[in-house]
């Protein structure tokens, strides 16, 4: 079993805007990706089909969820603890270890860790519960604990049918408000600062062809929601998820409809460039002190030729290294406090996929 463990070093990456990038338009079935035969993963059998997964700040313990449970995996062995809802989506647990927040229909379920871990009947805390939607699907903490945003899909009628990001402080367990953004909001990501989110929305508002990336100022959107939208950029078609380089002076989408990984500027959000990665990518991580990233290529709409895997990018030289091969769509991945592992949730074949970091190239 690959260890779940603690301490990342950040490597700075350099990359420099071409004069006329511009991001990618839909593409059908990848190119295929050789294979790395070197790189050392194992599986992880599952109960059920896997969505998201967070490790614990100590990186002993992950957790992830199963549509009416969370996993919780420690020691190479899961715990299923039941939940009051069929739709558990994304998770976060806070800075401090105490608070593991779970997205989930009109907001998020707050549970508390060691309990959680546990296994203890009564690990759930309490409900946050806002408008904008009834489907959310990804959370995310602010740096001090205190707010939880978390990402409406779909959003409502009301909303004109835009996805956007619920605000709730975790003090109160109040809700703050709703900011609209595109079509189908899903990822989001802070900047190293905690100053900025940056989020993906397949669809503009108007429901053109291209997703967006924003930006969003977090004081603003902590006390007023609705007006903290800063700027919208084009990111490709159908960009899903999001991740901040650790030096913080990089913001990478998986645009799934593009086939490809994009590279913002995280000060201007000049697109830096676009690589070429499998079919529908979907989760991303960073491994290798942010020197490689993962990206978990789906193929989720079963493309004619296509493969499922893991494409490595070499984040220096912009250009992928081959592919990983998985299971059936693989989804969401999340790396270990130490950098020693990434663990993807393989949502098709109901398992997590480990993947030791040393051996990749």
């Amino acid at each position: 079993m690959l260890k779940l463990v603690v301490g990342i070093a950040m490597v700075m990456s350099t990359l420099t805007a071409p004069a006329t990038a511009m991001p990618p338009g839909c593409q059908g079935t990848a190119p295929a990706q050789p294979v790395l035969g070197d790189v050392r993963s194992e599986n992880i059998d599952l109960p059920a089909a896997p969505f998201a997964v967070a490790y614990t700040p100590r990186g002993d313990t992950a957790f992830v969820t199963l549509g009416n449970a969370v996993g919780v995996l420690s020691g190479g062995s899961v715990r299923r603890v039941p939940l009051p809802t069929e739709a558990a989506a994304g998770l976060a647990v806070t800075h401090d270890g105490q608070r593991l927040i779970v997205a989930a229909g009109t907001g998020a379920l707050v549970l508390d860790t060691a309990r959680t871990i546990a296994g203890s009947p009564d690990a759930v805390l309490g409900t946050l519960t806002g408008d904008g939607g009834d489907q959310a699907i990804q959370v995310l903490i602010s740096a001090d604990d205190r707010y939880a945003f978390v990402s409406q899909e779909y959003g409502t009628p009301q909303t004109g049918d835009r996805g956007g990001i619920q605000v709730f402080d975790l003090r109160s367990s109040a809700f703050v408000g709703h900011l609209p953004l595109g079509r189908l909001v899903v990822g989001t990501a802070l900047s190293t600062d905690g100053r900025t989110l940056y989020a993906t929305s397949q669809r503009d508002a108007d429901n053109g062809p291209a997703g967006v990336l924003s930006t969003i100022d977090v004081a603003t959107l902590q006390t007023t929601p609705a007006d903290a939208l800063r700027t919208n950029v084009p990111a490709g078609c159908e960009p899903v998820r999001v991740a901040v380089a650790p030096d913080g002076k990089t913001v990478w989408v998986t645009a799934r409809g593009s086939n490809a990984l994009l590279a913002f500027d995280a000060a201007t959000t000049e697109l830096l460039t676009s690589v070429q990665v499998g079919t529908a990518p979907v989760g991303l991580s960073f491994a290798r002190g942010g020197t490689r990233i993962l990206t978990a290529d789906s193929n989720r709409r079963n493309s004619p030729g296509a493969s499922t895997g893991l494409t490595v990018i070499d984040v220096r030289a912009g250009r992928s290294l081959g592919r990983i091969p998985t299971g059936v769509f693989p989804r969401e991945m999340a790396q270990s406090p130490d950098g020693k592992t990434v663990l993807t949730t393989v949502f098709g074949s109901n398992r997590l996929q480990a993947v030791d970091t040393a051996t990749l190239p």
